[in-house]
């Protein structure tokens, strides 16, 4: 019985502990840990269990020294999570300072924020305040929904360009689209264009060292993202590098949701027809585009790119008001997640949603459950079948939620959607790689292009509409009479939204 009480009043120290460890550590550092911590305290448990039963000296003293090395393990992490998270670092002021020098280099044009209605304003101060990023006006934006088209689209412009190619995926692939891609940036390089591509050591992990070394040998600078040791050991593991981005000459730019691989082309049986949205922009925003990619770029590499070559005049195109957006772990405001609580509190007539991952904070359900009680027409379109099952039961965790305050909630049932698009109105149309969950908006690199075009708002909003058409509608009622198991994995759901 004594032994009992023990076990009890420990678990309720290590809760309160935890408990009260989110109130004292910032939210970065708790989300950060998350999953080191639950893989801790699955070591540390087996490890108790199989200390009761191995009376063998030899194997207790391996398992203390586990035990010994886990905690090491654990309290080296999170010094180090909470270091990267809090800009002890001098690499955050070296990069701070790199990137005020890029900014140098093109600098805003006139105010024309007469052409912006107040919600409009609004965003585009945020934006501007958070990441020093200004609304650019003089653009030409194309979007694609067809995936064929959307590869072909930058195939096409990489072919063409004559100084640089800048690439940034989450993850490259050495399957059929991936050595389509390769080839023609080993031709690119043969004829003396510059090319840099990065991509992330994790998202990309199966990629082969042949074909990294192909690209290497002709002349690409071609360099990871935090690889999985060095992700370790700078605490990084939990915080990865989901941006897209294709930069050509300076002049072109593309960002969304597709990655380097034959799934973004629907070419996977496993995961059949691939949903995605693409956006491709030319003019001043793309300027900014290349400082992402540069301060990106500075990263893996410690080399700071300022040649004006990589800045050239843009051509003067009509207004299209378009402001690029990014943010990360380290940074101070969860920029992203700021974008899409404001546009989510800020609109008036409607709210289009799509993404496949639907992983929401607190504030973020309030959000959407007050738009939607004050009249707003909230519309979330997601994939019915996730591409993991615990994803799945995290998203249908907060359905009910949602569908009680008359969130309408689709599941689009032709394939899997991966698009990450929030409309408001028909004033703001946010594309890019953030998805509506905690990875996302808490955890990872992410870049978005933000919009402010009635006629392009108007193209996306019916290319939902389609995709709405191809999905069924979840109702209230048929949502509570789900079975119990169906409850129960719910709750196994909620488990991962720290890290999903």
């Amino acid at each position: 019985m004594v032994e009992f009480f023990r076990i009890v009043t420990w678990i309720l120290l290590i809760t309160l502990a935890y408990f009260n460890l989110f109130n004292v550590a910032p939210k970065a550092v708790v989300i950060g840990t998350y999953p080191y911590l639950v893989g801790i305290t699955i070591i540390l448990g087996l490890s108790m269990i199989m200390l009761r039963f191995t009376h063998n000296r030899f194997g207790i003293i391996i398992i203390q020294t586990l035990l010994v090395s886990t905690l090491v393990f654990g309290l080296f992490t999170f010094v180090q999570v909470w270091r990267n998270s809090q800009l002890f670092n001098d690499y955050q002021k070296n990069r701070s300072g790199y990137m005020d020098e890029l900014m140098q280099i093109t600098r805003k044009g006139s105010q024309e924020q007469d052409l912006l209605n107040s919600f409009q304003k609004g965003i585009a101060n945020l934006i501007e305040k958070n990441i020093g990023i200004p609304l650019t006006y003089h653009n030409k934006a194309t979007l694609f929904f067809q995936e064929e088209e959307i590869f072909d689209e930058m195939i096409e412009s990489i072919s063409q360009a004559k100084h640089h190619i800048h690439i940034e995926f989450f993850i490259i692939r050495d399957d059929e689209i991936g050595k389509k891609f390769r080839n023609i940036l080993i031709g690119k390089a043969k004829e003396g264009v510059e090319v840099r591509i990065v991509y992330d050591g994790l998202g990309s992990h199966g990629i082969k060292r042949s074909y990294v070394r192909e690209l290497r040998e002709v002349g690409v600078e071609i360099v990871a993202y935090d690889t999985v040791i060095q992700s370790i050991l700078k605490g990084k593991l939990n915080h990865r590098n989901h941006r897209k981005l294709v930069i050509i000459d300076g002049k072109v730019g593309f960002t969304g949701g597709v990655n380097i691989g034959d799934e973004y082309l629907g070419r996977d049986d496993q995961i059949g027809k691939w949903k995605d949205m693409q956006v491709k922009i030319e003019g001043e925003a793309v300027n900014w585009m290349q400082k992402i990619f540069l301060g990106d770029w500075y990263y893996v590499t410690d080399e700071q790119l300022e040649d004006e070559r990589y800045f050239p005049k843009q051509d003067r195109y009509d207004q299209l008001p378009i402001q690029l957006v990014t943010s990360g772990y380290d940074t101070h405001w969860n920029e992203i997640s700021q974008l899409y609580f404001t546009m989510a509190t800020g609109a008036q007539e409607s709210l289009y949603i799509a993404t496949p991952y639907l992983i929401l904070n607190d504030s973020m359900i309030k959000a959407l459950e007050t738009a939607a009680l004050r009249g707003v027409d909230v519309k979330i379109v997601l994939p019915k079948k996730a591409d993991f099952f615990l994803v799945g039961w995290a998203n249908e965790s907060y359905f009910e939620r949602l569908l009680k305050a008359s969130v309408e909630i689709y599941q689009y049932d032709e394939g899997f959607l991966h698009s990450k698009v929030f409309v408001a109105d028909r004033d703001v149309l946010s594309v890019g790689s953030a998805n509506l969950n905690t990875r996302s908006l808490f955890l990872d690199y992410e870049v978005n292009a933000v919009i402010f075009d009635e006629e392009l708002v108007g193209k996306m909003v019916g290319e939902l509409s389609h995709n709405i058409a191809d999905s069924k509608q979840l109702t209230l009622k048929e949502h509570q009479r789900r079975s119990f198991l169906q409850k129960v994995k719910e709750f196994i759901g909620r488990l991962i939204v720290p890290i999903a």
